[in-house]
């Protein structure tokens, strides 16, 4: 959403210089976010009781990791790599109060909080209408800012006393599921990196807008165990296999439906068109994560995430090859389809190794 209200505000060129610098800050966030959410709930819930002084000693250990960022002052002029790092602190401490608040099942909380967010930003977008990098990371610093507001008022986390603990231990213990983050980062961001050579300035970006709006959709299986995922890690795998069978169901329905919305809002509202196969292909693609995103929680569960992480990584080969092989005859269809594969593909690998458990 932001991507398509910051084009309409400021533009594709603008927006584009925006995009240049801020997907270092979202590399280095999420570098930090290190074992991930999956890692932190499971320790979570087995510290139910001091669970607070899990978090922040967690938080206090992963802060280390921002430290690169510090290299910024010696790239860009000093007003905006203050605006940057501002954003790059506050996007870190907020997108971890995210897990906490999943965690607590405080999901209606966590819709309100991002509302508020993104409400705050779009106003910031009016009120300075005038394109500024520094001006773009302070609204986006504000946005930021009032969520971790809310979740501190709401909670009051301010109000329980924690113990907080250091080691680098627990950094070298997690590494294998910054392995698994990073290796699905890599496979689900390198075709951007890819386009980004081959394609002209236009067709990147309608590329991103279309790639980033069925990335939502491929993200929907995430958000409907999201009330439960605390619960997945507790529940019987008859329990689990009922909940699977369900969101299978809702697959084609789901994915038809919001297929075709997404090509009314690229269509009427965007103003940009693409062949039928290349909808057809990115709807397809969508399809394997309802299939597996209760599975790969089920891996996490049996802590079998060198596993995931060797898939991810499967994903990423598997990607780029098709990119290479069908890039330079089909081009935007080409990158589509190499995506579809390799979810599949994915698919196929993580039902594989499950029934092997």
């Amino acid at each position: 959403m932001t991507l398509f209200i910051g084009i309409k505000f400021y533009g594709k060129e603008n927006w584009g210089e925006f995009i240049s610098i801020s997907i270092w800050i979202y590399f280095i966030a999420f570098v930090a976010k290190w074992s991930g959410q999956h890692y932190l709930i499971k320790e979570l819930s087995k510290n139910v009781s001091n669970y607070l002084s899990v978090f922040y000693s967690n938080l206090f250990e992963r802060a280390f990791l921002l430290l690169p960022s510090l290299v910024l002052f010696f790239l860009l002029p000093v007003p905006l790599a203050c605006s940057a790092l501002l954003t790059l602190l506050l996007l870190f401490v907020s997108t971890s109060f995210e897990t906490l608040l999943i965690f607590k099942q405080k999901l209606q909380l966590h819709f309100f909080i991002e509302l508020a967010g993104i409400v705050s930003l779009f106003t910031g977008f009016y009120l300075f209408p005038e394109f500024n990098l520094t001006t773009i990371f302070y609204l986006f610093s504000a946005s930021y800012l009032v969520k971790i507001i809310l979740v501190v008022t709401c909670v009051r986390l301010s109000c329980q006393p924690v113990f907080l603990s250091f080691s680098l231990r627990n950094l070298i213990k997690t590494f294998p599921y910054f392995l698994i983050g990073f290796s699905g980062w890599l496979a689900s961001k390198c075709d951007i990196y890819v386009v980004s050579i081959f394609f002209t300035k236009k067709e990147i970006s309608e590329y991103q807008i279309l790639m980033s709006s069925f990335l939502m959709l491929q993200a929907l299986p995430a958000y409907l165990i999201l009330p439960i995922t605390t619960h997945l890690f507790r529940m019987s795998d008859v329990s689990t296999n009922k909940i699977q069978r369900k969101i299978s169901w809702l697959a084609l329905p789901i994915v038809a439906f919001f297929s075709l919305v997404i090509w009314c809002i690229l269509v009427f509202f965007m103003h940009i068109k693409f062949s039928f196969l290349i909808y057809f292909f990115a709807a397809l693609s969508c399809l394997p994560t309802f299939f597996y995103t209760v599975e790969v929680t089920r891996l996490y569960k049996q802590n079998k995430e060198k596993t995931i992480m060797y898939s991810c990584f499967m994903l990423f080969l598997v990607t780029l090859f098709f990119m290479w092989l069908l890039l330079p005859i089909f081009k935007i269809l080409g990158m589509v389809l190499s995506v579809c594969i390799a979810q599949w593909v994915y698919l196929f690998f993580i039902y594989k190794r499950s029934k092997n458990v």
